[in-house]
């Protein structure tokens, strides 16, 4: 299964964040996290997307 994460740091970026998006679709992620965060702070979706793909 691929996994994709789409990030960007304002909602002002919504045309960039919707292309992510639409590439990660095309790629064949079945499982998308998504956030709109500045890279200075915590990435919840992304610690949740690499929890989810670790191994138990």
């Amino acid at each position: 299964m691929l996994v994709g994460y789409a990030r960007t740091s304002t909602v002002e970026q919504m045309a960039g964040f919707e292309s992510q998006l639409i590439e990660l679709r095309a790629a064949g992620c079945e499982q998308i996290y998504q956030e709109q965060v500045s890279s200075t702070c915590i990435r919840h979706k992304l610690q949740v997307a690499i929890q989810y793909t670790r191994y138990p």
